[in-house]
């Protein structure tokens, strides 16, 4: 089971061919608030029809999927930052959870049967949670990965996501960065489907809801009027980032078209994500838990840079 110690040891790779500032780099960017202009990269889960049927059935996204994003997201803060036993804890929780998200959706999904807790599902969302940590690295931060240094942040990924585990060889996470690209692209072209919902929530980035999640009631109010006139941009930008991500596969099923001219918008878009990365402090650049979790481990370092190399007797005292 991966703690942060067991992270923070992976950085010291002896391999000569990973840079270790450069996994702590990755680390650091997994905690990075910038990651948020990709979260419609997220949605190639519900481009697995049962995990649409299930989304579609709860009405979560309905009500406000901003929320549910909130939701993911804490959940994923946990799961990469969180000590092992909360990380255990989380992971707990959300297996007892899930157990009721099981039956048969509604509407477009009438026939469609689903149960959270298949391995078949429960792996899906697992995968596509790691891989949009791994495809955003370089557009966030301008560095270009190794092949060596992708399994080394690929294995710092599934140590991480390890408890959310389901017990059966079917649950488990792929072994390495080869077979994890190889189930992908198999689950890509068998069984990814378009579909209403996807299509629908794709789109409706533009029109993205403020959370109700950790927004107080009045803070709501007074920020709404300029929320309605900045998410038409902003919901455009994380579906260009986003489908510039996404495998070609999934990006052709959100039914959202590139065009020429969004390669020049999302070449924009990733020298304004790279130059906050060399530029904003830590503060404004991490999540909170991950830059609790950095400024710990500074703590760390700093005090114990102050012990002695041996307590034995000094020479000059012998």
């Amino acid at each position: 089971m991966a703690n942060n110690a067991t992270v923070r040891t992976a950085e010291k790779s002896t391999d000569p061919r990973i840079r270790p500032e450069v996994l702590r780099e990755f680390r650091k960017h997994s905690g990075s608030v910038l990651t948020g202009v990709f979260a419609g990269a997220a949605f190639d889960q519900v481009a697995l029809v049962p995990v649409a049927a299930s989304v579609d059935r709860t009405g979560r996204f309905a009500a406000n999927f901003a929320d549910r994003g909130v939701r993911s997201g804490a959940s994923a803060m946990i799961a990469l930052w969180g000590d092992s036993d909360d990380r255990r804890a989380e992971a707990d929780w959300l297996k007892l959870r899930h157990r009721d998200v099981r039956g048969t959706g509604t509407q477009d999904f009438g026939e469609v049967k689903y149960s959270a807790l298949s391995p078949f599902t429960w792996k899906w969302i697992a995968v596509s949670g790691i891989f949009v940590v791994l495809n955003t690295f370089t557009p966030c931060t301008g560095t270009e990965l190794r092949p060596e240094e992708e399994e080394a942040a690929y294995q710092l990924l599934r140590e991480a996501f390890a408890d959310l585990e389901l017990p059966s060889a079917a649950g488990k996470l792929p072994a390495d960065l080869a077979e994890a690209r190889e189930y992908y692209d198999t689950m890509a072209a068998e069984e990814l489907r378009a579909n209403p919902f996807l299509v629908e929530k794709f789109a409706g980035l533009t029109h993205l809801p403020l959370p109700t999640l950790g927004l107080p009631s009045p803070a709501r109010r007074a920020l709404t009027p300029m929320w309605l006139v900045v998410r038409p941009v902003a919901g455009h930008v994380i579906q260009v980032c986003s489908s510039k991500v996404m495998h070609p596969r999934v990006q052709e099923l959100t039914g959202f078209e590139l065009k020429p001219r969004h390669d020049q918008e999302f070449a924009l878009y990733a020298r304004l994500l790279q130059w906050a990365w060399r530029n904003l402090p830590d503060r404004l650049l991490l999540q909170p838990l991950a830059y609790n979790r950095f400024r710990y481990e500074k703590l760390i370092r700093t005090l114990r840079s102050f012990g002695l190399e041996s307590f034995a007797v000094p020479e000059n005292r012998r």
